[in-house]
């Protein structure tokens, strides 16, 4: 499988020769901004108008990343992966669903990754959506994905309902951003899982999940985030947020607007 005329390998390359990060503490802090308004007005739009009650699977036994799971199902069920039409200025779970309904092709991993985030935020799941990056500054194609807190095993996981996956250790572990680069960096492996009910499609074929093994290598070269966890995050806000990216030291990447630049991965994980 070749992405732009590159491998795994070639990618996985790309990885290894990265420049190691770098300790330090760059003064990043992260915030949490619950609003319980937020949540009761997203609660009861989705029961009304999309059939989906997000108190039940809330107070439900489920695991945290059942749950995530089950969110991201909804998310990918009710919006297939498109380039958007047109855009919008409020960027939020509401908005997006709106905008799904009037626009049945869909749209990007980042409004994707915004939404899911608002619904997994409304049922008190901790999350944050990451922008992925590759090496090559020519390569527009980038990936914006959710990073799920499981507190049940102390550990981040990637989810993605744009591209309707997830990734996994050989024993069943499910991985986070940076598990999945340090996979690749050693040379282990890993594997790509499709959500429930998309087996079916071309993502759940063996080519198509070598494809995002591929396109995984390819992005994971660098990192953009907020530091907020809230909702409304990318909509006109009174939110004291700010942006920060994780780049490998001494590379002259293609810079991002009022982003943070850091070199230390715990501190940009939020490990530290």
């Amino acid at each position: 499988m070749e992405i732009n005329n590159k491998t795994f390998e070639d990618y996985a390359r790309i990885l290894r020769e990265a420049t190691p990060y770098k300790d330090g503490n760059a003064g990043i802090k992260y915030m949490v901004k619950p609003d319980k308004r937020r949540k009761d007005v997203i609660r009861k739009y989705y029961k009304e108008k999309a059939g989906l009650d997000l108190d039940v699977i809330e107070k439900s036994s489920l695991t945290t990343w059942e749950k995530a799971i089950k969110l991201a199902q909804f998310v990918a069920k009710h919006v297939p992966h498109d380039n958007q039409k047109k855009w919008i200025s409020k960027l939020n779970a509401i908005t997006l669903y709106e905008y799904a309904k009037k626009t049945p092709t869909g749209f990007n991993c980042r409004w994707h990754s915004i939404m899911l985030s608002e619904l997994l935020l409304t049922v008190g799941i901790k999350n944050a959506f990451i922008t992925c990056l590759p090496e090559d500054k020519n390569d527009g194609d980038c990936h914006v994905v959710n990073h799920v807190w499981l507190p049940e095993n102390q550990k981040w996981a990637m989810i993605d309902s744009d591209m309707t996956e997830y990734a996994i250790t050989k024993e069943g572990t499910q991985l986070s951003l940076f598990e999945m680069r340090e996979c690749i960096c050693s040379g282990g492996d890993f594997e790509i899982c499709v959500l429930p009910g998309f087996e079916d499609t071309w993502y759940g074929s063996s080519e198509g999940r070598e494809y995002l093994k591929c396109y995984w290598a390819k992005n994971l070269y660098w990192f953009a985030r907020h530091t907020t966890y809230g909702f409304s995050l990318e909509s006109r806000r009174r939110v004291g947020d700010s942006y920060v990216c994780l780049i490998p030291p001494g590379y002259d990447y293609k810079k991002v607007r009022d982003c943070k630049e850091i070199t230390n991965e715990r501190e940009f994980w939020g490990l530290s």
